[in-house]
């Protein structure tokens, strides 16, 4: 059985759009390619051509990948509003700083995609995911264990409303 892959509904499009620029970019791609090869000039340099070819099949890997995530996504739609998921906005009171914190809480493959947000494998994404509004969780981080006081849960804000 495949993995499947949880992406919010904007995470989605954001992966097909990246997929359609890379398919885009790898015609052109092969299309410089060809007319390198066919251009018979002694200046051309095999480093060059190399380099091309390194690129090529990194954006063919991105490709594949891409299309494996969007073919086995498990879209996140309508979410308990009383438990924290991926798609919510997380305000927490950090108790070691003394002060209000807000994560988003994305999947692995929107936080690499470019996406602000922590991802629900890292630490924090794992210690909120599934928590409720009043609950303590202790994390430990890189900068040693914190302690966080769920406050509040919300979707995370479309990019479509935030700039509207």
């Amino acid at each position: 059985m495949q993995e499947k892959f949880v992406l919010t509904r904007e995470g989605y499009t954001l992966l097909k759009a990246e997929l359609d620029r890379l398919k885009a970019q790898e015609i052109e791609q092969q299309a410089n390619f060809v007319d390198a090869n066919d251009d018979n000039d002694s200046s051309h340099e095999e480093a060059a051509e190399f380099d091309a070819r390194v690129e090529r099949e990194r954006t063919r890997e991105r490709m594949a990948h891409l299309r494996l995530v969007l073919d086995n996504a498990a879209l996140i739609d309508a979410t308990d509003p009383t438990t924290v998921d991926a798609g919510d906005r997380v305000t927490v009171y950090d108790f070691s700083k003394q002060r209000k914190l807000q994560f988003d809480l994305r999947s692995g493959e929107e936080v690499i995609a470019g996406m602000d947000g922590v991802s629900l494998d890292s630490p924090v994404g794992q210690a909120l995911n599934g928590r409720r509004v009043g609950e303590v969780v202790t994390v430990g981080t890189p900068d040693g264990v914190v302690c966080y006081a769920i406050r509040a849960i919300e979707p995370i804000p479309s990019v479509a409303n935030a700039s509207g």
